[in-house]
């Protein structure tokens, strides 16, 4: 078996896009291998900025003879009625270099066809590995990409150097002009040397490699520089701790090094998210903080260099962070003397997006659908007074000069400005903690008023964006709606919040569609929060179609949301659905139906109560009534009897309701209904001739399935192969 060794040396690749490029490599070597009928026991890929690197072993020397049989004409048309071939048989024989008399008949689907049976010799590896590295070279996709001199190969950086070395002999790949070798070069300023690779030994290659300051091993460097900073953070009690900057520097270097450097305390006068983004996001800088996570006046500098040459290092590291944070300190101190307040007017020259206005259109909106929120969970006039200032002041840090030199900064600085101006200490956090959680594990706002203008901010911009047309795809979301939501989904959920997903939704949208009458709103609201009704249904009600599909678009938005958070989080899909199909708009209250469900789908009730809830759910969606049960017209024993239990029941089962206590609910729906429900359908006959006795049993029995369905989940749903 043979070794292949590729690396592909290239001017300085970003540090985002050499691990999704291994990737590719690997995905598209092993479709290259199938497609070639190879096989191989292991693919290994590595790299640095300079280079990408593909290593297979136990690849054949050949391909494997194979025999094919390619499809000719039909038996009718290659033999006449003497059952002597036909010029067609004889002249398709020779284009495929048989002899037609060698054809062989085979039955088909479509009758009897001729086929030729060709023996096709394999080619060996070496010569099929030249197609298959430039394809693989070529099909790697990078977020940008450029093209030098005058061809088209597209690729991150420039391509310096192909190493492409099978066993001992070198690959006759041509790329653009570069010829493939079996050399690879050092470090570009700890060694310079040009190295020669005889054979496609990995171990070798990173040996060699090693030995002219080059660690092709992205993990080997990610342990050097984590061992590196924990002995340098040992002295304060501390460890790394940023995982994320650490994969972003192990990707920036081919030889790292560890060195500590200083900054003026005068410094750390600024806030310390503005000390910290100047280190990370403008330089790569590790900052270093105490055992109480106080930062301190140091940071440490990871080089591609010898950090035994730290004096050096250190003075040029130390220059340029100096200036970075004086330029911070200056817009701390010119900020400070407009407060947020002041600079409220000038929101309305920002656009937010020509459709959805002004981010001063925006903070009004945010602020009406705030207090909205607040009220609903009961706040006080003066908790009001204070969600009013806080949405007003929540976007104004956008016109500050630090946020223009740290986008990534905005809120955080609204928050530190709102304090040293004297704002309430609430307001001034909970500018900071409307932009909360920013992704899928960020935390969550911990005030109440940073809570309700987080949620407020989230509808605010889903409304605003389905209006405007700018509705999320299969690959776009520019505006990170499904991210939005799913803080929304996060906040309701994690805080047990009571509020109605629907109705904020609606006070969201009733911006664009103030003409339409609020009764006709509520009865859109109950519709929607039915789960299962169709726009047709809605738009019967509000025959203006436009904003009512849109409107019925975002709520479709969130149901999807919804079903792939839990669906995602293990839940089962059928579970989910019928938990929907009950309501979904208190999230709280559906996660707790969710893990009840769930729970009892494990126990000795489960069938029972599934059969239940099926049998009287698809007989009781035939009945358009929402009247009475008529007693008189229960003429049937067993049909008497299910409405005794169902009177008798009723009550008692709602009492769990409330509580959300429903694992209680669905184990006394069980034990009252699972024999009388059986007893009717094995006994009473529902579709009879007479239109009242029939309707009346419907209604029974459509009032049986709703106790259960209105309140917990709609079991009709469970897949029967799950039970």
């Amino acid at each position: 078996m043979s070794n292949l060794l590729l690396e592909i040396g290239t001017e300085e690749i970003p540090a985002g896009y050499i691990v999704p490029a291994l990737k590719q490599m690997e995905e598209l070597f092993a479709g290259q291998v199938k497609k070639t009928r190879l096989g191989f026991d292991s693919i290994h890929t590595t790299g640095t900025p300079r280079r990408l690197v593909l290593f297979a072993s136990g690849l054949p020397q050949n391909q494997g003879d194979i025999v094919q049989e390619i499809k000719g004409p039909s038996a009718k048309v290659a033999f006449d009625a003497s059952g002597t071939l036909t010029k067609a048989a004889v002249g398709f024989a020779s284009s495929q270099g048989v002899k037609a008399e060698d054809m062989i008949v085979k039955d088909t689907p479509k009758g009897k066809y001729c086929y030729a049976v060709k023996e096709v010799e394999g080619k060996t590896v070496f010569d099929l590995l030249p197609e298959m590295l430039t394809s693989i070279i070529t099909s790697i996709n990078f977020p940008k990409s450029m093209r030098w001199k005058s061809d088209k190969l597209y690729f991150a950086r420039p391509i310096r150097s192909i190493m492409a070395i099978f066993d001992k002999d070198i690959v006759n790949l041509e790329l653009s002009g570069l010829k493939a070798g079996r050399s690879t070069s050092g470090h570009q300023f700890l060694s310079g040397n040009v190295i020669d690779i005889l054979d496609a030994d990995y171990g070798i290659y990173k040996e060699r490699l090693k030995s002219e300051n080059v660690i092709v091993e992205i993990d080997e460097r990610r342990d050097i520089i984590r061992k590196e900073i924990n002995s340098l953070l040992s002295v304060y009690g501390t460890t790394l701790e940023d995982e994320e900057l650490l994969e972003e520097v192990t990707n920036l270097v081919e030889f790292p090094g560890a060195v500590k450097c200083s900054f003026d305390k005068e410094f750390l006068a600024i806030p310390s998210e503005v000390v910290v983004t100047s280190m990370k996001d403008h330089q790569r800088y590790f900052p270093v903080k105490d055992k109480d996570g106080k930062l301190l006046p140091e940071f440490i500098v990871i080089t591609d260099r010898d950090s035994g040459d730290g004096k050096i290092i250190r003075k040029g590291n130390e220059r340029v962070l100096r200036a970075r944070l004086a330029d911070a300190n200056f817009f701390w101190d010119e900020d400070k003397k407009i407060t947020l307040h002041d600079r409220l007017k000038d929101l309305e020259g920002v656009v937010f997006h020509e459709d959805m206005g002004s981010y001063m259109d925006r903070g009004k909106r945010i602020g009406d659908l705030a207090c909205f929120i607040a009220e609903m969970l009961g706040f006080s006039p003066d908790r009001l007074g204070l969600v009013k200032r806080a949405s007003s002041l929540c976007k104004t840090d956008l016109l500050t000069e630090m946020v223009g030199e740290f986008p990534k900064l905005q809120g955080i600085m609204g928050r530190e400005y709102a304090l040293v101006q004297g704002e309430d200490e609430e307001v001034a956090r909970s500018i900071a903690e409307h932009y909360l959680p920013r992704y899928a594990d960020d935390v969550l706002p911990e005030t109440e008023i940073g809570t309700v203008l987080s949620l407020a901010d989230k509808f605010d911009i889903i409304a605003g964006c389905f209006a405007a047309g700018l509705i999320p795809t299969g690959s776009q979301d520019p505006y990170g709606l499904r991210r939005q939501s799913q803080g929304i989904i996060r906040i309701l959920e994690a805080k047990d919040l009571r509020v109605s997903l629907i109705k904020v939704i609606q006070k969201s949208f009733f911006k664009i569609s103030d003409h339409i009458p609020m009764e006709q709103w509520n009865d859109v609201i109950r519709i929607s929060s039915e789960g299962g009704k169709s726009l047709q249904t809605v738009t019967k009600i509000l025959p203006d179609g436009d904003p009512i599909k849109i409107y019925e678009q975002i709520i479709d938005f969130f149901k999807d949301r919804i079903n792939n958070i839990y669906t995602d989080r293990g839940y089962r899909y059928d579970i989910v659905e019928s938990v929907m199909k009950s309501g979904f708009d208190n999230i709280s209250d559906l996660l707790c139906r969710l893990e009840t469900i769930t729970k009892i789908s494990k126990s000795s009730i489960w069938q029972n109560l599934v059969a239940v809830v099926e049998r009287t759910f698809n007989i009781g969606k035939n009945c358009e009534s929402d009247g009475e049960v008529d007693e008189d017209l229960l003429v049937e024993e067993e049909e008497r009897r299910l409405w005794v239990v169902y009177e008798k029941e009723k009550e008692k089962l709602l009492k769990y309701v409330k509580p959300g206590r429903f694992e209680e609910l669905s184990i006394e729906y069980n034990k009252a209904f699972a024999e009388p429900v059986h007893d009717f359908f094995e006994k009473v006959f529902v579709n009879v001739e007479d239109e009242q006795i029939k309707n009346n049993r419907l209604l029974l029995v459509k009032k049986v399935n709703e106790l259960y369905v209105e309140n917990i989940a709609n079991l009709a749903f469970i897949v029967e192969h799950d039970r």
